[in-house]
């Protein structure tokens, strides 16, 4: 997949895949109202695609509002239902705040 152009001026979205069924998904910018249908298609997409384990990458992410988190909830929902795993890395302090607040962080954490 690898780096998509962005549909708003605002966030950019980096894909790379680790094997057939692990990917990284490099997410920088604002993730708001506007631009978490641009992560979710890219979610989808590589959930359609067989992935199984999806690590999004949000430290270069300055701001994540609910809809953002939505997104990513659902992907990780989705996701356990096939069987796979969606988890969080390099979270910046903006989104780790966010993640506290909403009681979220433990469960978007890889397991051991």
């Amino acid at each position: 997949m690898g780096t998509l152009p962005p549909m708003t001026d605002h966030l950019t979205i980096d894909t790379a895949a680790q094997d057939a069924h692990a990917w990284t998904v490099k997410v920088r910018g604002d993730l708001d109202a506007s631009s978490a249908p641009q992560l979710g298609a890219v979610l989808l997409e590589l959930i359609d695609h067989d992935a199984r384990l999806v690590a999004v990458d949000l430290e270069g992410v300055d701001f994540l509002d609910s809809s953002g988190l939505r997104v990513i909830l659902a992907a990780s929902e989705r996701l356990a239902k096939q069987n796979g795993q969606l988890f969080l890395q390099g979270v910046s302090a903006a989104v780790e705040r966010v993640l506290e607040i909403t009681g979220v962080i433990e469960r978007l954490k890889r397991s051991a």
